[in-house]
């Protein structure tokens, strides 16, 4: 008998899903999810078995001048998203949220693109010398900032569409997430801290807008303030998918395809940090309209 896709209440907010994940990679996890969950797997698991993927599929890359090589590394980050989509689904389902396993995630993320950065770093090694680490390690820390900033603008538009004014934005993202039952470990809190702290010059609208709103929502208007945070966000939120992981993946597998590994990392400081700074000042653009209080009907 198929299996069925899991209920709802596992998947996060699809209508600010990027087209990559809506119709291609969460159906499958979707479909794996309840056969992981039949079969026993652990959510953590699927996470190492994602991050194993991306591993090799950094070491199919360092070969991409061997025949087929570059799409062995496609089809492996292709298959490190479709677990990375299903191991928080698989929690949720099983009620096997930890914050443990919110940073286990976090680390197989960081850890299949950081090995994609070092296979690129150990090719460029060989051409540049120690040039090549320095445009590799810039290209990381700029990764690093911009995947934060764009988590940041899902975690605001879940928390203000959910119609949740008591908690923080913070709290909500930790809520459906999973990251916030048990104390957790000073290695968990610190980690939170830092993700926290990174993703704080990226807030969506000014403070004293989002005081604001909270007030509004407290006062009974949170449909009117979901409503509104919707129709202005829901666009902007689409357009911050640029800088989703999908996207990078189709850059690395079209950058090695053509023999220039180098490419990304260029892309990476260049490209997507001016679509970043476009993104930043749309944001700001947005936060002004959303301080016309006038805006709030009634």
């Amino acid at each position: 008998m198929a299996a069925s896709p899991p209920p709802n209440g596992v998947r996060r907010n699809t209508e600010i899903e990027e087209a990559t994940n809506l119709y291609f990679i969460h159906p499958i996890s979707g479909w794996l999810v309840p056969l992981f969950a039949k079969a026993g797997i652990h959510p953590n698991t699927v996470s190492l078995a994602g991050a194993a993927c991306g591993l090799l599929a950094a070491a199919a890359y360092y070969f991409h001048q061997t025949s087929g090589m570059v799409f062995v590394g496609l089809g492996l980050m292709i298959v490190w998203h479709i677990l990375d989509g299903a191991d928080g689904q698989l929690a949720r389902l099983t009620g096997k949220v930890t914050p443990s396993g919110f940073v286990i995630d976090g680390i197989c993320d960081y850890a299949t693109f950081g090995a994609i950065y070092l296979s690129i770093g150990l090719q460029l090694a060989q051409l540049e010398g120690s040039g090549g680490w320095l445009l590799v390690a810039l290209a990381a820390v700029s990764h690093a900032l911009q995947a934060a900033a764009f988590e940041r603008q899902r975690q605001s538009y879940i928390y203000w569409t959910s119609k949740v004014p008591a908690m923080t934005p913070e709290e909500l993202a930790r809520a459906c997430d999973g990251k916030q039952d048990a104390p957790g470990s000073s290695t968990v809190r610190g980690f939170m801290s830092i993700y926290e702290a990174m993703q704080r010059p990226f807030l969506p609208i000014p403070a004293d807008t989002e005081r604001w709103l909270r007030a509004e929502a407290l006062a009974g208007r949170s449909l009117e303030v979901a409503a509104l945070y919707r129709a202005l966000y829901r666009p902007a939120v689409l357009m911050w998918s640029l800088l989703s992981a999908n996207n990078r993946t189709i850059v690395i597998f079209i950058t090695f395809l053509v023999g220039l590994p180098q490419g990304y990392p260029w892309f990476e400081l260049f490209a997507l940090n001016i679509i970043l700074a476009a993104l930043v000042s749309m944001n700001a653009a947005l936060g002004r309209r959303l301080g016309r209080k006038e805006l709030l009907p009634g």
